[in-house]
């Protein structure tokens, strides 16, 4: 069974470092993009496949809720975790972004986030199939 890919996207290279290495230990499979425009570049290029996208929502040049849609766009079932430094309204993004955390939180709790969204895409899957 492989190991869930996910594509972390920040302007920031210290915290896509921190993805990288934190979420490796829970065992996801960690790509890295420091716009929106390498991001969708290595999303459609489908290799690997990625499972899950965690997207910084303020970032030079397109913002992380216009990529948001974009991918949502390619695959409405992609689960999209947005983090933002101000408390992010969920609702106001729904229905491009899945879950909304705000910066600080555990990385524990990110990939709880992600590992659940997973798995409700994984169940939705299983009734549609």
């Amino acid at each position: 069974m492989r190991c869930p890919v996910v594509l972390c996207v920040d302007d920031a290279e210290e915290i896509l470092g921190f993805y990288q290495d934190l979420l490796g230990n829970y065992g996801y499979a960690v790509m890295v993009a420091e716009d929106g425009t390498e991001a969708l570049q290595l999303f459609q290029s489908g290799t690997p496949q990625i499972d899950a996208v965690i997207l910084d929502y303020h970032m030079p040049g397109m913002t992380g809720l216009e990529l948001a849609v974009l991918l949502k766009n390619l695959n409405p079932e992609l689960p999209i975790v947005m983090v933002a430094g101000n408390s992010p309204r969920l609702e106001e993004m729904t229905p491009f972004v899945d879950a909304a955390i705000p910066k600080g939180v555990s990385i524990s709790k990110i990939a709880d986030e992600i590992e659940l969204l997973l798995e409700e895409r994984s169940a939705r899957a299983q009734l549609v199939g």
